[in-house]
This record gives structure tokens, C-alpha cells and sequence, in this order.
């Protein structure tokens, strides 16, 4: 076990001073302020985290407030302030405490006839380091990741617009569109007395055989019409509707004669 003590008379300080502790190689200065009793000299234990005040009581009721420098003497617990436990001659003692970031004060009532004050630290105590505000608080560290290989689909699929291409997925190219080629009409027909112009059916006006168009009439066409030549053609001409005129007549006749001959056998 580590210990540093200093010891001094009693007549020597007053009711509030400074007293000094070592501590690794380390010296600092601890202040008090005293009621009823004289800090004769200070002890530290590294190994049992605790600080030691030797006293010389007065009073039935004193009170040792003492202030604890973070860079000589703390208490902490993950970053964070842990508490003090504080005995007078190994009873526990009541205490009451204010802080900041440098430093931590303890006042604690101390019973007629103590010899010592033990203040230790329920947290990991700390001698000798940097005050809180330059102590950074614990730090977990990062962890890294583990290396994650991609899994390989059983089969792998593109979106829209995408081909899978040696594993790959890329722009589909678009195939050219074949050139369409007009439908052919079946050959075009018109009815009966119609015929096709431009692509359209019209009237047909062409006339049938014997027959011309003029202004738009069909006509007999006269050069179709064989010509009689001479007389003869001439009298035939004349002979014809004679011969027709008779024989109309003469079939006139017979009908009025058997019209005729009924009546008289009649009466």
C-alpha cells in the first residue's frame, strides 16, 4: 500500500488554510475552512481510493469543509461523477457537497473527539489527472462492420426498358420497325351500266351496237343502215305499205261479212 502523510502541529494553522498532499510524484494544494477543530495533517491511498484528514476536535459540534481539486482527488463512474463516502474514525459521517468542473467541496460534521476523516471514492477514483473538463468522457468505439457479401439472386431480373446483358443490366435497344407495306386493292368493279374512272365508278355512257352518243342521247348510228340502191329499192319502198294496207283491209272486210251474215240468220 501507497501512502504520503504529513503531519503538523496543531498550533500551527488556523481555522482555514491550505494544506499540502503528495500523490504520484504529485503535489497539491488542498484548502480547508475549519469550525471547532485544527487539520493537523492529510494522508492519501492510492489502493483503497481514499483520503485521509487527521483532525483535533474542540467543539461538541465542528464542521471541516474541505475542497478536493479534480486533478488531485475525484470520483467517477463512466464519464459521469460518482459519490463520495465519507467516515469519521469508521462511522459514516453527514456530509453535504457542491461542485463544478474543476473542483468538488465537501462539508462535512465531524463529533467531538474524532481523529480522522476518510473520504473515499465509490466510483474509480482518479489522482493526479486532468480536471473533468479536459477529461473526455469514455468513448465506445466504432464498430466495424463486417464485410457483407452481396447475395446472388437465383435469377436476375431487369426493369422496364432493361435487358440483362453479360450479368449487366442495360438500355434495351429498340428494334427498328419493319415498313409496312399499303395493302393492294383487289381490281375495282362496277355494276351493270356503270364503268370505273379515277378510281371511281361512273355512268357509262357509251351506247350498244347500232346505237352513237350525241349530246349525251344515244342515237341510231345511220351509217349501220344498209342503203337501197336505184329504183327498184325505191319501189319496193312504196310497194310494201300498199300491200300492208290491203291486207288490213280485206281482214276488216271478212270480219264485218261474218257480223254481218250471223244477224240475217238470226231474224
Amino acid at each position: 500500500m501507497l501512502t504520503t502523510s504529513l503531519f503538523l502541529p496543531s498550533l500551527a494553522f488556523a481555522d482555514a488554510g491550505t494544506i499540502q498532499a503528495t500523490v504520484n510524484d504529485s503535489t497539491f494544494d488542498v484548502t480547508y475552512d475549519a469550525t471547532g477543530l485544527d487539520v493537523t495533517g492529510i494522508d492519501t491511498d492510492t489502493e483503497s481510493s481514499t483520503v485521509t484528514v487527521f483532525v483535533t476536535t474542540s467543539d461538541i459540534s465542528s464542521t471541516l469543509q474541505i475542497t478536493l481539486d479534480r486533478t488531485f482527488f475525484d470520483s467517477r463512474t463512466g464519464g459521469e461523477d460518482d459519490d463520495f463516502l465519507v467516515l469519521t474514525d469508521g462511522f459514516e459521517a453527514a456530509f453535504e457537497e457542491s461542485k463544478d468542473d474543476a473542483s468538488r467541496t465537501l462539508t462535512i460534521d465531524v463529533p467531538e473527539g474524532t481523529n480522522s476523516v476518510d473520504i473515499i471514492a465509490l466510483g474509480s477514483a482518479s489522482f493526479g489527472l486532468e480536471p473533468v473538463s479536459a477529461i473526455p468522457e469514455e468513448v465506445t468505439p466504432e464498430e466495424v462492420p463486417e464485410e457483407t457479401v452481396p447475395e446472388v439472386p437465383e435469377e436476375m431480373t431487369c426493369g422496364p426498358g432493361t435487358v440483362l446483358d453479360n450479368g449487366v443490366c442495360v438500355l434495351e435497344q429498340a428494334e427498328p420497325e419493319e415498313e409496312t407495306v399499303p395493302e393492294v386493292p383487289e381490281e375495282m368493279t362496277c355494276g351493270p351500266g356503270t364503268t370505273i374512272k379515277d378510281g371511281t365508278c361512273v355512268l357509262d355512257k357509251t351506247c350498244g351496237p347500232g346505237t352513237i352518243l350525241s349530246d349525251g342521247v344515244c342515237i341510231l348510228d345511220q351509217s349501220q343502215v344498209p342503203q337501197s340502191s336505184g329504183s327498184q329499192g325505191m319501189g319496193f319502198d312504196l310497194i310494201m305499205p300498199i300491200a300492208a294496207a290491203f291486207v288490213i283491209a280485206f281482214v276488216i272486210m271478212i270480219i264485218l261479212w261474218s257480223i254481218g251474215k250471223a244477224g240475217r240468220s238470226k231474224n
